[in-house]
């Protein structure tokens, strides 16, 4: 490695560690020693955050699209409903057509599909 090439990975270094501990504040604090043998932690998966949903089970799903469809209810599958939590309900109509109908959990809006 010529002499360039190790002026070049010590500015680097030196840069990513001034950028560190400008961003880490609580860092500045501890003393270079500990700072350097420190363990940082990465977050682990995010849990979703709680929804306030209307409709609340299959039960309530196919009520909602029996009610607005008619017909018989075949099957009730929880799903994703434009991005939200949702059911998919498998219908049978009065003259014999199998469709489906998708209820947003969220907003508690059914469409047919």
């Amino acid at each position: 490695m010529n002499l360039v090439s190790l002026k070049s990975v010590i500015i680097s270094v030196s840069l990513i560690c001034i950028t560190f501990c400008i961003s880490l504040p609580s860092m500045a604090q501890i003393s270079p020693v500990a700072a350097s043998i420190a363990v940082f932690q990465l977050p682990g998966p995010q849990k979703p955050k709680p929804q306030n949903l209307v409709i609340k089970s299959a039960q309530q799903a196919s009520s909602r699209a029996q009610s607005q469809y008619g017909g018989k209810v075949l099957r009730v599958q929880s799903s994703q409903v434009n991005g939200n939590p949702g059911y998919r309900v498998k219908l049978l109509s009065n003259d014999g057509v199998v469709f489906y109908a998708s209820v947003n959990a969220v907003t508690g809006a059914v469409s047919r599909n």
